[in-house]
């Protein structure tokens, strides 16, 4: 029997600051009181997870981001909306595809025992659960790096697009390196930070020293597609039937560049 206090409602403790570029709006999901959001049921038909159909409870992610106004004068578009896990992983998404995209906040499987939650996968050499709170997008289609899909979900926040990139965007204007710098802010800023702007579950990669200054050039770019051809166990997703070889050389042109602008990690 699903537990009163998670079907029908929840409620998040939300923290609201004065509308300061350094001040944002966040949600706490631990912090719970019932009476705000209904309970629904999901039905998704691959779950990327599970790897197979899965049912869930849980709040459309739409009616829980109302709760998070963004400062004047910033607009939508001048913001990012980042997930963060209770192991440190963050995740960014663009504002309007978390509200327009029909993502849910999901709390049960309802596969799961009646006395339990939620069923273990195997990530990596681990066995987990998607607990407290795991993103899902029912609608087929969507692209998994514009709509991810994050587990253990601990809080959501606004950040300044600008602000939360820091120190990892480059100075130089040169299309070449702005690429790379887009392609490694889709796909490989939520586990990598650079000059220590970005995740926190995959190493930094330009401070003390850029990976470019003691990885194996030529290993580099299959080590990005792949990462699993080195490393049994490894977390980190591969790449080889998404980014093409151009735009992993585009990657490592953004981080070769990024030694020029090392900041000092000590500070």
């Amino acid at each position: 029997m699903i537990r009163r206090t998670f079907f029908g409602c929840l409620a998040l403790l939300l923290t609201v600051f004065e509308a300061l570029a350094q001040n944002w709006p966040s949600l706490d999901l631990i912090e719970m009181i019932p009476g705000q959001f209904e309970a629904v049921r999901i039905n998704v038909r691959q779950d990327p997870v599970y790897k197979t159909p899965k049912h869930y409870l849980g709040y459309p992610l739409a009616n829980i981001i109302k709760h998070l106004r963004i400062p004047e004068p910033y607009q939508a578009d001048d913001v990012v909306i980042v997930f963060t896990a209770k192991d440190g992983y963050r995740v960014t998404m663009a504002f309007n595809d978390a509200v327009e995209g029909q993502g849910y906040l999901v709390f049960r499987d309802t596969a799961a025992p009646e006395n339990r939650d939620w069923l273990e996968f195997k990530f990596g050499k681990q066995e987990m659960t998607p607990a407290p709170f795991y993103l899902v997008w029912p609608k087929e289609g969507l692209d998994k790096w514009r709509y991810p899909w994050p587990f253990q979900l601990t809080t959501i926040g606004l950040e300044l697009a600008s602000s939360y990139f820091g120190a990892a965007a480059p100075r130089n204007s040169d299309p070449t390196i702005r690429e790379g710098f887009h392609l490694f802010g889709t796909y490989c800023m939520r586990c990598h930070s650079v000059n220590l702007a970005g995740g926190q579950v995959g190493p930094e990669l330009n401070v003390p020293k850029n990976i470019t200054e003691y990885f194996i050039e030529r290993e580099l770019p299959g080590f990005i597609l792949n990462a699993s051809d080195y490393r049994a166990g490894t977390k980190m997703p591969a790449f080889d039937d998404i980014l093409d070889a151009e735009q992993i050389r585009s990657i490592m042109r953004y981080l070769e560049y990024m030694k020029s602008e090392k900041i000092n990690a000590k500070e």
